[in-house]
Protein backbone atom coordinates (compact mmCIF):
# COMPACT_ATOMS: atom_id res chain seq x y z
CA UNK A 1 0.00 0.00 0.00
CA UNK A 2 1.56 3.48 -0.72
CA UNK A 3 1.79 5.94 1.75
CA UNK A 4 0.28 8.49 2.61
CA UNK A 5 1.98 12.01 0.45
CA UNK A 6 2.01 15.44 2.27
CA UNK A 7 2.75 18.22 -0.18
CA UNK A 8 4.96 21.13 1.87
CA UNK A 9 5.24 24.32 0.63
CA UNK A 10 8.22 26.31 0.87
CA UNK A 11 6.60 29.24 1.72
CA UNK A 12 9.19 32.82 1.73
CA UNK A 13 12.71 31.75 1.27
CA UNK A 14 13.90 34.46 3.17
CA UNK A 15 12.09 33.98 6.53
CA UNK A 16 12.46 30.16 8.11
CA UNK A 17 10.55 28.00 5.97
CA UNK A 18 13.31 26.04 5.05
CA UNK A 19 14.80 25.83 8.60
CA UNK A 20 12.02 24.23 9.64
CA UNK A 21 11.31 22.42 6.68
CA UNK A 22 15.00 20.89 6.55
CA UNK A 23 14.92 20.23 10.17
CA UNK A 24 11.67 18.29 10.59
CA UNK A 25 13.02 16.16 7.53
CA UNK A 26 16.23 15.50 8.97
CA UNK A 27 14.66 12.87 11.23
CA UNK A 28 14.46 9.21 8.90
CA UNK A 29 11.34 8.11 10.43
CA UNK A 30 9.25 10.71 9.09
CA UNK A 31 9.45 8.87 5.33
CA UNK A 32 8.58 5.62 6.96
CA UNK A 33 5.11 7.41 8.02
CA UNK A 34 4.30 9.41 5.24
CA UNK A 35 5.82 10.50 1.64
CA UNK A 36 6.86 14.22 2.43
CA UNK A 37 6.96 16.21 -1.23
CA UNK A 38 8.44 19.30 -0.93
CA UNK A 39 6.92 22.28 -3.65
CA UNK A 40 9.87 24.45 -4.26
CA UNK A 41 13.15 25.48 -5.58
CA UNK A 42 16.10 23.25 -5.13
CA UNK A 43 18.50 25.61 -5.28
CA UNK A 44 16.69 27.78 -2.67
CA UNK A 45 16.73 24.78 -0.59
CA UNK A 46 20.20 23.34 -1.06
CA UNK A 47 21.09 27.52 -0.25
CA UNK A 48 19.44 27.04 3.02
CA UNK A 49 20.70 23.56 3.75
CA UNK A 50 24.45 25.30 3.56
CA UNK A 51 23.82 28.32 5.40
CA UNK A 52 22.57 25.67 8.29
CA UNK A 53 24.83 23.01 8.19
CA UNK A 54 22.00 20.39 7.81
CA UNK A 55 22.28 16.98 6.32
CA UNK A 56 18.89 16.76 5.21
CA UNK A 57 19.11 15.04 1.38
CA UNK A 58 15.77 15.01 -1.21
CA UNK A 59 15.06 13.93 -4.77
CA UNK A 60 14.60 16.17 -7.09
CA UNK A 61 11.50 15.45 -9.52
CA UNK A 62 9.32 17.02 -12.17
CA UNK A 63 5.94 16.31 -11.09
CA UNK A 64 3.75 14.45 -8.40
CA UNK A 65 3.85 11.82 -10.85
CA UNK A 66 7.27 11.17 -9.97
CA UNK A 67 7.51 10.98 -6.72
CA UNK A 68 8.57 8.05 -4.73
CA UNK A 69 8.05 6.54 -1.47
CA UNK A 70 10.57 5.97 1.45
CA UNK A 71 12.30 9.09 0.46
CA UNK A 72 12.15 12.97 0.66
CA UNK A 73 10.57 14.11 -2.77
CA UNK A 74 10.93 17.90 -3.83
CA UNK A 75 8.91 19.20 -6.74
CA UNK A 76 10.89 21.99 -8.73
CA UNK A 77 8.36 24.28 -9.09
CA UNK A 78 11.19 27.02 -10.79
CA UNK A 79 12.67 24.89 -13.69
CA UNK A 80 16.42 26.90 -13.88
CA UNK A 81 14.77 29.83 -12.28
CA UNK A 82 16.71 31.32 -10.02
CA UNK A 83 15.27 32.53 -6.58
CA UNK A 84 17.20 35.33 -5.07
CA UNK A 85 17.28 34.92 -1.41
CA UNK A 86 17.81 38.06 0.89
CA UNK A 87 17.71 36.41 4.33
CA UNK A 88 15.41 38.01 6.61
CA UNK A 89 14.08 40.66 4.47
CA UNK A 90 10.62 41.09 2.87
CA UNK A 91 10.85 41.11 -1.31
CA UNK A 92 7.85 40.98 -3.82
CA UNK A 93 10.36 38.16 -5.30
CA UNK A 94 10.08 35.96 -2.50
CA UNK A 95 6.40 36.38 -2.45
CA UNK A 96 5.87 35.46 -6.20
CA UNK A 97 8.04 32.24 -5.32
CA UNK A 98 5.74 31.68 -2.49
CA UNK A 99 2.67 32.14 -4.13
CA UNK A 100 4.39 29.49 -7.20
CA UNK A 101 4.91 26.96 -4.92
CA UNK A 102 1.44 27.16 -3.29
CA UNK A 103 -0.66 26.88 -6.25
CA UNK A 104 1.38 24.57 -7.88
CA UNK A 105 0.71 22.38 -4.36
CA UNK A 106 -3.17 23.02 -4.62
CA UNK A 107 -3.37 22.23 -8.34
CA UNK A 108 -1.84 18.70 -7.33
CA UNK A 109 -3.90 18.01 -4.07
CA UNK A 110 -7.18 19.12 -6.57
CA UNK A 111 -6.29 16.09 -8.65
CA UNK A 112 -5.47 13.99 -5.41
CA UNK A 113 -2.26 13.57 -6.59
CA UNK A 114 -1.09 14.11 -3.11
CA UNK A 115 -3.13 13.39 -0.08
CA UNK A 116 -2.64 16.45 2.34
CA UNK A 117 -1.08 19.62 2.38
CA UNK A 118 1.61 21.41 5.03
CA UNK A 119 2.07 24.94 4.72
CA UNK A 120 5.18 27.14 5.37
CA UNK A 121 5.16 30.25 6.30
CA UNK A 122 5.01 33.10 4.21
CA UNK A 123 4.37 37.62 4.38
CA UNK A 124 1.10 38.19 2.47
CA UNK A 125 2.02 41.58 2.45
CA UNK A 126 4.62 40.75 -0.26
CA UNK A 127 2.48 39.07 -2.48
CA UNK A 128 -0.03 39.84 -5.52
CA UNK A 129 -2.36 37.89 -6.94
CA UNK A 130 -2.36 37.56 -10.76
CA UNK A 131 -4.93 40.41 -11.12
CA UNK A 132 -2.82 42.90 -8.83
CA UNK A 133 -4.84 42.51 -5.66
CA UNK A 134 -3.67 42.17 -2.04
CA UNK A 135 -3.01 38.67 -1.41
CA UNK A 136 -6.05 37.29 1.21
CA UNK A 137 -3.84 35.15 3.14
CA UNK A 138 -3.10 31.68 2.87
CA UNK A 139 -6.44 29.74 4.20
CA UNK A 140 -8.29 32.34 2.09
CA UNK A 141 -6.48 31.68 -0.92
CA UNK A 142 -6.57 27.81 -0.19
CA UNK A 143 -10.50 28.09 0.45
CA UNK A 144 -10.84 29.63 -3.13
CA UNK A 145 -9.01 27.66 -4.96
CA UNK A 146 -9.97 23.42 -3.59
CA UNK A 147 -13.13 24.44 -1.09
CA UNK A 148 -15.88 23.55 -3.80
CA UNK A 149 -17.97 26.60 -2.13
CA UNK A 150 -17.16 25.96 1.35
CA UNK A 151 -16.32 27.69 4.45
CA UNK A 152 -13.30 27.33 6.12
CA UNK A 153 -12.65 27.21 9.67
CA UNK A 154 -9.13 27.83 11.34
CA UNK A 155 -8.33 25.88 14.11
CA UNK A 156 -4.98 26.33 16.89
CA UNK A 157 -4.29 22.95 18.06
CA UNK A 158 -1.57 21.54 20.51
CA UNK A 159 -1.98 18.39 22.10
CA UNK A 160 -4.07 20.21 25.24
CA UNK A 161 -5.37 22.92 23.38
CA UNK A 162 -7.95 23.06 20.53
CA UNK A 163 -8.93 27.02 19.58
CA UNK A 164 -11.53 27.81 16.50
CA UNK A 165 -12.47 31.21 15.83
CA UNK A 166 -15.93 32.97 14.67
CA UNK A 167 -13.67 35.64 12.38
CA UNK A 168 -10.06 36.00 11.31
CA UNK A 169 -7.71 38.36 10.87
CA UNK A 170 -9.96 41.40 11.11
CA UNK A 171 -9.67 44.91 12.63
CA UNK A 172 -11.35 44.61 16.05
CA UNK A 173 -13.84 47.62 15.57
CA UNK A 174 -15.37 45.51 12.87
CA UNK A 175 -15.67 42.37 14.98
CA UNK A 176 -19.51 43.38 16.56
CA UNK A 177 -20.81 43.49 13.47
CA UNK A 178 -19.14 40.35 12.48
CA UNK A 179 -20.88 38.44 16.04
CA UNK A 180 -23.68 37.13 14.63
CA UNK A 181 -26.03 34.21 15.63
CA UNK A 182 -25.66 32.91 12.09
CA UNK A 183 -22.23 33.34 12.47
CA UNK A 184 -21.82 31.78 15.71
CA UNK A 185 -24.25 28.52 14.84
CA UNK A 186 -22.42 27.89 11.85
CA UNK A 187 -18.41 27.71 13.32
CA UNK A 188 -19.79 25.72 16.21
CA UNK A 189 -21.63 23.26 13.89
CA UNK A 190 -18.70 23.61 12.00
CA UNK A 191 -16.28 22.90 14.81
CA UNK A 192 -18.80 19.93 16.00
CA UNK A 193 -18.68 18.00 12.76
CA UNK A 194 -14.71 18.59 12.29
CA UNK A 195 -14.13 17.25 16.00
CA UNK A 196 -16.09 14.01 15.04
CA UNK A 197 -14.82 13.55 11.67
CA UNK A 198 -11.20 14.80 11.86
CA UNK A 199 -10.39 13.94 15.39
CA UNK A 200 -12.62 10.96 15.97
CA UNK A 201 -14.06 12.47 19.07
CA UNK A 202 -17.84 11.01 19.47
CA UNK A 203 -19.09 13.79 21.66
CA UNK A 204 -17.27 16.70 21.52
CA UNK A 205 -17.17 19.47 24.48
CA UNK A 206 -17.12 22.80 23.20
CA UNK A 207 -16.14 25.72 25.62
CA UNK A 208 -17.92 29.45 23.78
CA UNK A 209 -15.86 32.43 24.35
CA UNK A 210 -17.83 35.52 25.43
CA UNK A 211 -17.34 39.05 23.37
CA UNK A 212 -17.05 41.68 25.91
CA UNK A 213 -14.88 41.18 29.67
CA UNK A 214 -16.84 39.77 32.04
CA UNK A 215 -19.35 37.72 29.87
CA UNK A 216 -21.89 40.85 30.91
CA UNK A 217 -22.42 42.96 27.47
CA UNK A 218 -25.38 43.07 25.15
CA UNK A 219 -23.72 40.72 22.37
CA UNK A 220 -23.81 37.92 25.24
CA UNK A 221 -27.58 38.27 26.09
CA UNK A 222 -28.93 38.22 22.90
CA UNK A 223 -26.79 36.72 20.52
CA UNK A 224 -24.14 34.31 22.21
CA UNK A 225 -25.95 32.40 24.74
CA UNK A 226 -28.93 32.22 22.91
CA UNK A 227 -27.31 30.21 19.99
CA UNK A 228 -25.67 28.04 22.90
CA UNK A 229 -28.79 26.78 23.87
CA UNK A 230 -30.05 26.32 21.03
CA UNK A 231 -27.19 24.44 19.57
CA UNK A 232 -27.17 21.99 22.72
CA UNK A 233 -30.88 21.44 22.46
CA UNK A 234 -29.72 20.29 18.97
CA UNK A 235 -27.09 17.69 20.18
CA UNK A 236 -24.20 20.23 20.09
CA UNK A 237 -22.43 19.83 23.64
CA UNK A 238 -21.20 23.75 23.72
CA UNK A 239 -21.49 25.66 26.79
CA UNK A 240 -20.63 29.27 27.52
CA UNK A 241 -19.92 32.41 27.46
CA UNK A 242 -17.58 32.10 29.71
CA UNK A 243 -15.08 35.46 30.10
CA UNK A 244 -11.70 34.97 28.69
CA UNK A 245 -9.41 35.69 31.33
CA UNK A 246 -10.65 33.20 33.84
CA UNK A 247 -11.58 31.00 31.84
CA UNK A 248 -7.46 30.41 30.43
CA UNK A 249 -5.97 31.55 33.61
CA UNK A 250 -8.42 28.76 35.57
CA UNK A 251 -7.16 25.98 33.15
CA UNK A 252 -11.35 25.98 32.57
CA UNK A 253 -10.04 24.98 28.93
CA UNK A 254 -9.08 21.57 29.87
CA UNK A 255 -12.45 20.55 30.67
CA UNK A 256 -13.36 20.78 26.71
CA UNK A 257 -12.56 19.38 23.48
CA UNK A 258 -12.02 22.72 22.01
CA UNK A 259 -13.25 26.06 22.85
CA UNK A 260 -14.45 28.95 20.10
CA UNK A 261 -13.51 32.40 20.17
CA UNK A 262 -15.56 35.73 18.88
CA UNK A 263 -12.19 36.94 17.42
CA UNK A 264 -8.30 36.40 16.71
CA UNK A 265 -6.13 37.97 19.08
CA UNK A 266 -8.88 36.55 21.79
CA UNK A 267 -8.37 33.13 20.99
CA UNK A 268 -4.64 32.94 19.42
CA UNK A 269 -3.04 35.24 21.77
CA UNK A 270 -3.81 32.95 25.55
CA UNK A 271 -3.52 29.74 22.73
CA UNK A 272 0.21 30.50 21.95
CA UNK A 273 1.25 31.22 25.41
CA UNK A 274 0.10 27.75 26.40
CA UNK A 275 1.36 26.15 23.47
CA UNK A 276 4.83 27.86 23.12
CA UNK A 277 6.35 26.27 20.04
CA UNK A 278 4.34 23.00 19.00
CA UNK A 279 0.94 24.97 17.59
CA UNK A 280 -0.56 24.12 14.24
CA UNK A 281 -2.95 26.15 11.96
CA UNK A 282 -5.71 23.42 11.03
CA UNK A 283 -8.23 24.12 8.47
CA UNK A 284 -11.46 22.93 9.03
CA UNK A 285 -14.37 22.48 7.28
CA UNK A 286 -13.01 21.79 3.69
CA UNK A 287 -12.92 18.99 1.48
CA UNK A 288 -9.05 18.78 2.04
CA UNK A 289 -6.64 18.50 4.65
CA UNK A 290 -4.42 21.36 5.38
CA UNK A 291 -2.15 22.08 8.34
CA UNK A 292 0.48 24.90 8.99
CA UNK A 293 3.03 25.48 11.98
CA UNK A 294 1.34 28.28 14.04
CA UNK A 295 4.34 30.67 12.99
CA UNK A 296 5.05 33.15 11.26
CA UNK A 297 8.24 34.46 8.75
CA UNK A 298 10.04 35.34 11.47
CA UNK A 299 12.94 36.67 9.63
CA UNK A 300 14.73 37.76 12.44
CA UNK A 301 15.66 34.27 13.08
CA UNK A 302 16.13 33.53 9.35
CA UNK A 303 18.97 31.68 8.11
CA UNK A 304 20.22 31.41 12.55
CA UNK A 305 19.52 27.56 13.06
CA UNK A 306 17.25 28.91 16.40
CA UNK A 307 13.72 28.30 14.83
CA UNK A 308 11.96 25.05 16.85
CA UNK A 309 10.73 23.07 14.17
CA UNK A 310 8.16 21.06 16.60
CA UNK A 311 5.27 23.04 14.92
CA UNK A 312 5.80 22.14 11.28
CA UNK A 313 6.94 18.65 12.48
CA UNK A 314 3.38 18.52 14.59
CA UNK A 315 1.90 19.43 11.56
CA UNK A 316 2.91 16.91 9.53
CA UNK A 317 2.13 14.36 11.87
CA UNK A 318 -1.41 16.17 12.22
CA UNK A 319 -1.86 15.61 8.47
CA UNK A 320 -1.65 12.18 8.39
CA UNK A 321 -3.99 11.47 10.84
CA UNK A 322 -6.70 13.57 9.44
CA UNK A 323 -6.20 11.17 6.56
CA UNK A 324 -6.48 8.43 7.93
CA UNK A 325 -9.34 9.49 10.24
CA UNK A 326 -11.38 10.71 7.82
CA UNK A 327 -10.92 7.70 5.67
CA UNK A 328 -12.06 5.73 9.38
CA UNK A 329 -15.10 7.33 9.52
CA UNK A 330 -16.58 7.74 5.88
CA UNK A 331 -15.68 3.77 5.81
CA UNK A 332 -17.51 3.30 8.92
CA UNK A 333 -20.64 5.24 7.79
CA UNK A 334 -20.56 3.99 4.25
CA UNK A 335 -23.72 1.64 4.80
CA UNK A 336 -25.12 2.68 8.11
CA UNK A 337 -27.78 0.94 9.51
CA UNK A 338 -31.50 2.57 9.23
CA UNK A 339 -32.55 3.91 12.70
CA UNK A 340 -35.16 1.37 14.60
CA UNK A 341 -36.37 3.58 17.42
CA UNK A 342 -37.20 7.58 17.57
CA UNK A 343 -38.12 8.87 20.94
CA UNK A 344 -41.03 10.20 20.88
CA UNK A 345 -39.62 14.36 21.98
CA UNK A 346 -39.23 15.95 18.08
CA UNK A 347 -35.65 14.64 17.18
CA UNK A 348 -35.71 16.35 13.60
CA UNK A 349 -33.15 19.12 14.20
CA UNK A 350 -30.80 16.51 15.91
CA UNK A 351 -31.26 14.33 13.03
CA UNK A 352 -30.31 17.44 10.77
CA UNK A 353 -27.20 17.93 12.21
CA UNK A 354 -26.37 14.30 12.54
CA UNK A 355 -27.07 14.32 8.88
CA UNK A 356 -24.72 17.20 8.14
CA UNK A 357 -21.98 15.47 10.02
CA UNK A 358 -22.01 12.71 7.95
CA UNK A 359 -22.30 14.69 4.48
CA UNK A 360 -19.68 17.51 5.77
Amino acid sequence: MEKIKIGITQGDINGIGYELVLKALEAEELTTLCTPVIYGSPKAAIYHRKVLGYQTSFQVVDSADMVKDGIVNMINCFGEEEQKIELGQATEEAGKAALVALDMALEDLKARKIDALVTSPLNRNTIKTADGDAFIGQTAHIENAVGDGKSALKIFINNNLRVALVTDHMPLAEVPAHITRESIAEKLVMLHNTLKRDFFIDNPRIAVLALNPHADGQEEKDIIAPVVEELFKRGVRCVGPYATDTFFSNETYKHFDAVLAMYYDQGVAPFKAIALNDGTNYTAGLPIVRTAPAMGVCYEMAGKDIADEQSLRQALYMAVDTVRNRTRFEAERSNPLKKQYFEKRDDSDKLKLDQETEES
